[in-house]
């Protein structure tokens, strides 16, 4: 008798543990719901505005001539700007919410996201294709909550890769600003 209680405990507890593993984290499901919009919107939207393409070309080192095309995707909010206090309050300025960054390095091509919060502009979500030792490339998805990784899904990551991407990120949203504003530079 007492076997079979410990027996049935134990499976319970199984159970448990199980239903618990399957209970999606409410922050990673809040952004991928986030992450799925903003990918709705960009192809509902693309060519009808609020969206900016760049294309760069440049030479590599070593590899060859590159092409890079960024594009980025804003909403247009009147209000007070929202990165320095010295603005009128009717100026418009433009929320970055999702940039998309294709490019080569020789005969390899890259593409990444990267979704930023329309409100905050702080980084929620960003992707990035790579290559292993075998030249198959794979997908690497970085979840950031409060200005920090909160999760990684992908091979072999170190806090490098954590802080490039974090600044690859900040460098596209303000190269998105310079641009937005200086359009005929």
């Amino acid at each position: 008798m007492k076997n079979l209680r410990q027996l049935l405990l134990t499976t319970f507890a199984i159970i448990a543990l199980a239903a618990a593993a399957e209970q999606p984290d409410p922050v990673i499901s809040s952004i991928r719901d986030a992450y799925q919009l903003a990918k709705e919107s960009s192809k509902k939207n693309k060519g009808m505005g609020n969206e900016m393409v760049t294309s760069l070309n440049y030479t590599v080192r070593g590899k060859g001539k590159t092409t890079e095309t960024l594009h980025f995707f804003y909403n247009t909010v009147e209000g007070t700007y929202a990165m320095t206090e010295d603005r009128d309050p009717h100026f418009f300025y433009y929320p970055l919410y999702f940039v998309t960054r294709s490019y080569n390095i020789g005969k390899q091509k890259y593409y990444e996201e990267y979704l930023f919060n329309p409100s905050s502009q702080r980084l929620l979500f960003a992707l990035t294709q790579d290559y292993d030792e075998n030249g198959k490339r794979f997908d690497r998805r970085f979840y950031f909550h409060n200005g920090s990784v909160y999760s990684v899904d992908g091979p072999g990551i170190t806090s490098f890769m954590k802080e490039h991407v974090y600044y690859q990120a900040e460098e596209l949203r303000l190269a998105f600003d310079w641009l937005i504003r200086n359009p005929k530079e």
